[in-house]
C-alpha cells in the first residue's frame, strides 16, 4: 500500500482500536521472551543432572573455614562437635565428623535422634535415594536393643527433604547447595535405643551412633559430577554409673568386763552327818515318849 495511502487509512482507523492492537503486540512479545528465557534455563538444568559422571575426587569434607561455619549457625539439640583424634574409636570406625551425644545409665534410652547434613565445600552436592545408607550403632563391651528392632522403621528423611526426580533415568535426588546445612535423617517417634548392659565403667564409651550420607560433588565450573562419597558423622555415648562410696561398717563396742559375784559358801551336808541328825531326832522323840509314860 503506498504510504500515502496507508496514512489515509490510519486516519479512518478509531484511535481505540489502534491502542487495542498495540497492547496484542505487547502482549506477544514479552510472551516470546519470557518462553526463551524459561527455554534456556531448563535446558541449563539439565545439562547439569544429565552430564555423565566423571571420577575425580571429591573435595575433602574436612576442610571447613571458620567463616562458612560460623554463618551455618546451630539447631536445637544438636551434639556438642569434638576432634576425632579425643577418641580412638571414632578413627576405627572411619568417621569424618565427631560429636559427643551425652551418658546413659544401664536400662536408659536414647530417642529423639537426628543428623544434619552441611555442604562445607565451595561445590553443590547431590544425593541419590536409592544410595543412601541407614545409620548403625557401634557396641563397645554392651548390648543395645532398638525398638522397633526393624532400623528401616526406625529412621526416616525429615520432613525438610523433598526427593525429587529429575534426568531421563528418573532417580531421586536432594541437592545441597554450597555453604548450606538441613535436617537430613531423623528417628521416628517412640524409636529408641536402650542400653541393656555393659561390662564398661563410668565414663567410658558403651556406644557409637554412626550417621552415614552418600552424596556427589558437582563442581560448579565444568559441572562434572563425582563419584559417589560417604561421609560419616559418629557420635558417642559413656556409660553414666557414679561410683557408690560404700557405708563402713561401726565398729562393735568393746564389752566392759563385769566383776565376779560373791557366792554364799554353804555348808554341805554329808551322809554322816545327815544319819548324827535323824539318830538324834530319835532318842530325843524316844526319851519324850519315856519321859510322859513315866508321869502318867
Amino acid at each position: 500500500m503506498p504510504s500515502d495511502k496507508f496514512f489515509t487509512f490510519l486516519h479512518f482507523i478509531p484511535m481505540q482500536k489502534l491502542l487495542s492492537v498495540f497492547v496484542i503486540a505487547t502482549m506477544f512479545a514479552v510472551t516470546a521472551v519470557s518462553a526463551a528465557e524459561l527455554s534456556g534455563s531448563t535446558t541449563g538444568t539439565a545439562a547439569v543432572t544429565t552430564v555423565s559422571p566423571v571420577l575425580t575426587a571429591a573435595p575433602n569434607s574436612t576442610a571447613v573455614t571458620t567463616a562458612v561455619s560460623a554463618s551455618m549457625g546451630s539447631s536445637l539439640g544438636e551434639y556438642k562437635s569434638v576432634a576425632c583424634t579425643t577418641n580412638p574409636a571414632f578413627s576405627t570406625n572411619s568417621c569424618d565428623q565427631c560429636f559427643v551425644g551425652g551418658s546413659v545409665k544401664v536400662g536408659g534410652d536414647l530417642n529423639g535422634l537426628f543428623d544434619n547434613w552441611t555442604n562445607n565445600t565451595s561445590n553443590m552436592l547431590i544425593a541419590y535415594k536409592d544410595e543412601q545408607k541407614l545409620p548403625n550403632m557401634v557396641a563397645f563391651g554392651s548390648t543395645w536393643s532398638t525398638t522397633p528392632t526393624d532400623l528401616a522403621k526406625f529412621w526416616k528423611n525429615s520432613s525438610d527433604i523433598t526427593w525429587i526426580s529429575t534426568g531421563s533415568g528418573g532417580r531421586m535426588n536432594y541437592i545441597l547447595q554450597a555453604g548450606q546445612k538441613v535436617k537430613f535423617i531423623d528417628s521416628e517417634l517412640g524409636a529408641r535405643y536402650v542400653l541393656d548392659k555393659t561390662d564398661k565403667k563410668d565414663g567410658e564409651t558403651v556406644g557409637m551412633i554412626r550417621y552415614p550420607i552418600v552424596s556427589h560433588a558437582v563442581d560448579k565450573v565444568t559441572a562434572n559430577e563425582g563419584a559417589a562419597v560417604t561421609h560419616y558423622e559418629c557420635v558417642s555415648y559413656t556409660l553414666s554409673a557414679p561410683v557408690v562410696t560404700p557405708t563402713p561398717k561401726p565398729t562393735p563396742a568393746t564389752p566392759v568386763p563385769v566383776p565376779p559375784t560373791k557366792e554364799v559358801t554353804q555348808t554341805a551336808t554329808g551322809p554322816t552327818e545327815t544319819l548324827i541328825l535323824i539318830l538324834a531326832a530319835f532318842f530325843i522323840a524316844f526319851g519324850m515318849m519315856f519321859s510322859l509314860r513315866k508321869r502318867s
